[in-house]
């Protein structure tokens, strides 16, 4: 399932237009590289797709891409972030937005939000992002073009890792994801572990800060790593106390993203104390 940037970003998100000022449409303006800036730009929510669940719900992707290669944002959730459903107030969505990775380009399915079996291809579920003055959002949907393979591709011949968060513990695979809750305090680092398996020798891994109302530095976010060398570990600090989470992502490679499939997440909700 290959999209282009221009896909992405014209076939994906509409541009809410301040009233009174002149409306160019999206179609006429020209999008490629070269809007990408160090700031200034905007975030774009985008919608990855959808996948059906065993037990007949269905989960849509929704991910983001960073116009910045230097800015970064925070933008909690409410008027500036949110889904235009109240249903799924619950959902987990990011409020830190890194910049631009050089390698990957967009975060993909940064978070999912589950709908019951009888949504249907005409229901919608709307994010809309505002950053540096311009509102962006994006319609979730599961028609048909959409559906994406999960957590395996026969085609491709790729199958997402296994990932637990404890030793000899639960394991999943797949996008929706798996959660663990810790305790923190500000000014001591946190070493974070998941245990990885994997037919491949080798997988990406990445850590990310998802929400929070602090800063999180991390020892390294990204790094090629062995499955059968024990844990991927990552040491955090966090600038405040509060709630956060932590998202790591893990794939074959940066490069399997490209085509949608087939990557885990793992959600660390950390609780810091001073």
């Amino acid at each position: 399932m290959q999209k282009s940037l221009l896909a992405l970003t014209l076939g994906y998100c509409a541009l809410i237009i301040p009233a009174g000022a002149q409306q160019i449409a999206l179609s006429e303006q020209i999008w490629s590289g070269d809007v990408i800036r160090a700031e200034g730009q905007p975030l774009v929510p985008l919608f990855d797709g959808w996948f059906t669940n065993p037990d007949g719900t269905h989960s849509l992707c929704f991910s983001y891409f960073n116009m910045n290669t230097e800015e970064s944002f925070d933008i909690p959730v409410g008027e500036l972030n949110m889904l235009l459903d109240e249903r799924f107030a619950d959902a987990l969505i990011p409020t830190h937005f890194d910049p631009l990775p050089p390698a990957y380009r967009h975060v993909f399915c940064a978070f999912t939000v589950d709908v019951p079996a009888d949504f249907g291809v005409d229901d919608r579920i709307v994010w809309r992002l505002t950053s540096n003055g311009q509102t962006l959002e994006v319609p979730g949907k599961i028609i048909p073009p959409y559906v994406m393979d999960e957590p395996a591709s026969g085609g491709r011949g790729e199958i997402a890792p296994l990932v637990a968060l404890e030793e000899d513990g639960e394991a999943v695979r797949g996008r929706r994801g798996i959660h663990r809750e810790v305790q923190a305090n500000v000014g001591e680092p946190l070493t974070l572990g998941a245990w990885i398996e994997h037919e491949e020798p080798e997988v990406w891994v990445g850590w990310a800060q998802h929400s929070g109302p602090g800063n999180i530095t991390f020892d390294r976010k990204e790094y090629e790593f062995d499955p059968g060398s024990g844990p991927a570990t990552v040491a955090a600090s966090f600038s405040a106390p509060g709630v956060y989470v932590i998202r790591m992502q893990t794939i074959e490679s940066t490069a399997s993203f490209e085509f949608y499939c087939c990557h885990t997440n793992a959600f660390f909700h950390v609780t810091v104390g001073d």
